[in-house]
């Protein structure tokens, strides 16, 4: 039997065995970017992985489908109808996902959001738009999505290592 006076010392390492999982368990951080398109506000949420000296988009097969960072799926929010390219969603949360075809990636909107990266429903994707594929000027350590406005008209950047995906969109 414990005795009261040991008991903090066992109520303290536990707390700091606490501690230790839950920095081996860690994951990977979180980003966020946003722009104002025209007085409307576009956000992006999305996990951002590392490297770790991998080349991980070139590893992809035609047909798999990424969520575009890690952990939870990638969330773009808009204060205003959004277009890729001839497809329009209204205003509102989507998620977004990355699908490796033969010649290049498309970008999948998806009706769905809150859920885990792993966890795309392709029944739920509003859309598909091809996305450019460009070298980046410097490599990319971490998953990293920007957006950059040009009143209604602008991009969206995700880079990991050398490799680029690039979206036009606009705002209405």
């Amino acid at each position: 039997m414990m005795s009261v006076r040991s008991r903090p010392l066992a109520i303290l390492g536990a707390c700091a065995l606490v501690v230790s999982v839950a920095a081996a368990t860690a994951h990977n951080p979180r980003g966020k970017t946003e722009a104002d398109f025209a007085g409307k506000k576009v956000t992006v949420d999305y996990g951002r992985p590392s490297l770790n000296g991998r080349d991980m988009l070139s590893q992809v097969a035609p047909g798999m489908v990424w969520r575009l960072g890690s952990e939870d799926a990638t969330t773009i929010t808009s204060e205003g109808s959004l277009m890729f390219g001839e497809n329009m969603v209204p205003a509102g949360a989507y998620s977004l996902f990355a699908r490796k075809t033969d010649d290049g990636w498309d970008l999948l909107v998806n009706s769905e959001t809150g859920q885990s990266g792993l966890a795309h429903d392709p029944e739920k994707d509003l859309f598909a738009a091809p996305l450019q594929v460009e070298s980046a000027d410097e490599v990319a350590e971490m998953f990293t999505i920007s957006l950059m406005a040009d009143g209604m008209n602008g991009t969206m950047k995700m880079q990991w290592g050398a490799m680029a995906l690039v979206a036009d969109l606009m705002v209405h």
